[in-house]
């Protein structure tokens, strides 16, 4: 089903934790792409900086195209992780990114934002949204409106609800729904997909152990979620799912082999889930890769941006290209 192309580094630092990634291609131009992913002193920094790439030949080539820096000394808050969209209301081009402000999660308090460019990248504004919340998904479009899935903290034992915000004519953002939300599972870090206008289908990461199942849920309206259900044998972290026509291709952080994967089946049918692996990781860098972005980018080929660390000191952003067979 897919053949992996190559892999390439396309950022990579010493001393600096490079990570959680993502990619998009272009609206106005289908040759560039733009990269995301944040650099800091740690996992957990108390520095960190959205660097934004870009690149004009279907990444063959990248460049840095912008910077943004938060500190925890300065700003009283730092990025976490990022996302790309374009919004349909108002063509503007955005970098989604949640903040915090200290390196212990569960005590946290987290703001989301939205770097908007009405250029194609060209400057941004930074707009505070009232969200609540942390690790955005894509901003997409369903039904005549525009959803943004995150998850909550719901507790100081670092319990998670998986939600997701709903904004109509450009308000940000109106309404909110729980999409999971169980005593037995830490549900969080959903992607969402619009299936034909008729469902959204969410994929969803059980944060109690490394080893847990990938679920999926679906709704008709945005507000009322099925019970969510095993994805086949997938088991992973940080889903990053697109639909190409008659499948559905999520990548994720897979801890059970220890690599960078996709899963990929049907519309419809998630019975019917299989796997293709992209890179290993080693065991003991369990938390040290992933967090992918994948975009088609032509007729049969994605690019699919993660992170991984290997050997190295620090991790380091990589782009793979995938053909689908």
């Amino acid at each position: 089903m897919f053949t992996l192309l190559d892999t390439k580094i396309v950022a990579k630092k010493k001393d600096e934790y490079c990570s959680f990634p993502d990619i998009i291609q272009s609206k106005r131009d289908p040759d560039k792409l733009f990269l995301v992913y944040r650099e800091g002193t740690a996992h957990h920094p108390e520095k960190s900086t959205l660097v934004l790439m870009k690149s004009k030949n279907k990444g063959k080539t990248w460049r840095e195209a912008h910077r943004f820096p938060l500190s925890l000394k300065k700003n009283g808050m730092v990025w976490n992780c990022p996302r790309l969209s374009y919004m349909d209301d108002d063509n503007s081009f955005n970098i989604i990114c949640d903040t915090k402000d200290g390196t212990v999660e569960r005590k946290a308090r987290f703001r989301t934002f939205l770097l908007k460019s009405f250029n194609d990248g060209g400057n941004f504004n930074l707009v505070e949204t009232p969200l609540i919340g942390m690790v955005p998904d894509k901003i997409i479009s369903f039904k005549g409106k525009l959803f943004l899935g995150n998850h909550k903290i719901k507790s100081s034992k670092n319990d998670l609800v998986q939600l997701v915000n709903k904004s109509d004519d450009g308000e940000l953002w109106y309404d909110c729904s729980i999409v999971a939300n169980k005593e037995d599972r830490q549900y969080c870090e959903g992607s969402f997909v619009n299936v034909d206008d008729q469902y959204l289908i969410s994929y969803l990461r059980d944060n109690q152990w490394h080893f847990k199942s990938v679920y999926h849920t679906k709704s008709e309206d945005g507000i009322n979620w099925s019970d969510p259900e095993a994805l086949g044998d997938i088991v992973g972290q940080r889903v990053t799912a697109i639909r190409d026509n008659d499948i559905i291709i999520g990548a994720y952080r897979n801890t059970k082999e220890i690599c960078v994967s996709l899963f990929y089946h049907p519309v419809g049918e998630e019975g019917k889930v299989k796997r293709f692996d992209i890179e290993s990781e080693r065991r003991e860098n369990l938390y040290h890769f992933g967090y992918t972005g994948i975009v088609k980018i032509s007729k049969d080929t994605f690019a699919l941006a993660y992170y991984i660390k290997n050997d190295e000191n620090s991790p380091f952003i990589k782009v793979a290209m995938i053909k689908r067979d």
